[in-house]
């Protein structure tokens, strides 16, 4: 990586970035794709060697089949479109066939349906009814089943775990009843967690009506939303009779992120509050990539997003320790809680494997 790329987080964490650009002028900030690519493995390299499973060997609920882990390879497969480097494909296929290609133990539970993504994503690469019949039994249950959206996905972090699942098994197997399934949870999900004023996600039903009037959106809550919703569109058919109100959705939370940027380029864990001393990573690599999507996939007006995103990865890489541990890792919760330069998990480097994957790829 260049000496720029380098300096450039440093400059944003003291604050400098106004001075930063007008030396710069119109000169991108966004590493070379192969500084970016040198980056993304760095953080792969060290959340591989440091696993969940390890550190909580018996804890069935963050195992290799839950949504920590899923997380995780969600940025994998997406680091492995960009780059075509086999250290991360082959990383996911040994994931998969350790965990025989089997979601989490709870079936009703988006978590662990997270990564049935990836495993539909690998039998697309080499095709196997082995590879997509134990997450299509699990599907089909819920299906069959008939839940309402805001019961089965009542937390917002469930939009990025289950329905691109859904989209993923309706391509692989060509039956559209998982569409139509999905799109009526999701709507419905939607409907009793949006805030249609601000324009974000609340976390869940517990933050609708805050007894002291402050409203609180979670950053990786709504980068969650955001993420999954670019994840989502990947998979759904272009003559989806949805896709335009989802496509409506992502840009208005997309223009929300945008607005709610600080200007060092890391949004804080409160979206809404950002006074804590340092921006949050996970979260903000959630909107990182889903923004670039946006951009790469002439959703967004690059004019008007480029800037957003390239102060958000060069912030993001002054996160990364000298180790590659990417820190400033909000740990495992379900509101803003702390975090320091220490703290990382695997969803974060998922995120930012799958920011990378985009801001690589920016035209």
């Amino acid at each position: 990586m260049n000496s720029l790329s380098l300096s450039l987080p440093r400059l944003f964490a003291q604050g400098k970035l106004c001075a930063l650009s007008l030396v710069l002028g119109a000169a991108s900030l966004l590493a070379k794709p192969a500084d970016t690519a040198t980056a993304m493995r760095r953080v792969f390299d060290w959340q591989a060697a440091h696993p969940w499973s390890a550190r909580h060997p018996v804890d069935h609920r963050w195992g290799t089949r839950g949504w920590v882990e899923g997380a995780l390879l969600t940025g994998v497969m997406e680091a492995y479109r960009a780059t075509h480097d086999s250290a991360y494909l082959d990383y996911a296929r040994a994931t998969a066939e350790t965990n025989g290609w089997q979601p989490g133990p709870r079936p009703q539970h988006a978590d662990d349906q997270i990564v049935g993504q990836t495993y539909l994503e690998l039998d697309a690469l080499d095709p196997s009814a082995a590879h997509v019949v134990p997450i299509k039994k699990t599907i089909d249950a819920i299906v069959a089943k008939g839940p309402r959206g805001r019961e089965l996905w009542w937390w917002c972090d469930a939009l990025y775990m289950s329905p691109p699942t859904f989209a993923k098994l309706a391509r692989a197997t060509g039956d559209a009843r998982y569409l139509k399934i999905m799109d009526q949870l999701y709507w419905d999900a939607h409907d009793a967690l949006y805030d249609v004023d601000e324009k974000l996600f609340y976390r869940d039903k517990r933050f609708l009506k805050p007894a002291d009037g402050v409203k609180i959106f979670w950053s990786r809550g709504n980068g969650w939303v955001l993420a999954g919703l670019a994840r989502l569109l990947d998979a759904l058919p272009e003559n989806h009779p949805s896709r335009p109100r989802y496509i409506a959705l992502f840009r208005e939370i997309a223009s929300r992120v945008r607005a709610l940027q600080p200007g060092d380029g890391l949004w804080r864990a409160n979206l809404l509050h950002p006074e804590a001393h340092h921006g949050e990573a996970s979260g903000s690599a959630f909107f990182c990539y889903a923004l670039a999507w946006g951009i790469n996939h002439d959703l967004l007006p690059a004019d008007e997003y480029r800037p957003v995103v390239e102060r958000a990865w060069a912030a993001l890489l002054g996160c990364i320790g000298d180790d590659g541990q990417l820190g400033w890792v909000q740990p495992i919760g379900s509101a803003p809680d702390a975090y320091d330069s220490t703290t990382s998990q695997e969803y974060g480097a998922g995120a930012f494997l799958a920011a990378g994957s985009q801001v690589m790829q920016l035209p």
